[in-house]
């Protein structure tokens, strides 16, 4: 939600009488992150359709700047037409191109779900 406030996300959706919720997430874990070490989470919008952002989160250890894990998250945006509340933010005029990890994590949810929809 630090996100949503920082960049005014929040209040956009709000106006709108929109929400949000967690629609998938996935984290790669490259290395531990030991207990009482500080890190810090460094958030980015990676794309955006008509119904959800998708951010990619890096966790990042203070003491030596390692990438420790990177989680990608889909944000569905309930009410609201995500690519009408871009618009209002200069710097995302233009929907960046998609990139290919997230193409490729997004058909294996696909996959996923056609396949428990066979399994009814």
């Amino acid at each position: 939600f630090h996100f949503y406030a920082l960049t005014g996300l929040y209040e956009q959706v709000r106006e709108r009488k929109g929400g949000a919720v967690q629609g998938a997430s996935s984290v790669r874990y490259r290395r531990t992150i030991p207990i009482f070490h500080p890190y810090k989470i460094q958030t980015k919008l990676i794309w955006w359709d008509e119904k959800a952002i998708y951010l990619e989160q890096s966790f990042v250890t203070l003491s030596d700047g390692f990438v420790r894990a990177v989680a990608l998250s889909k944000q569905c945006i309930t009410n609201c037409d995500v690519t009408e509340i871009m618009k209002t933010f200069p710097e995302a005029a233009t929907r960046p191109e998609m990139p290919a990890e997230l193409k490729l994590w997004l058909d294996a949810i696909e996959l996923s779900s056609q396949k428990l929809r066979k399994d009814k």
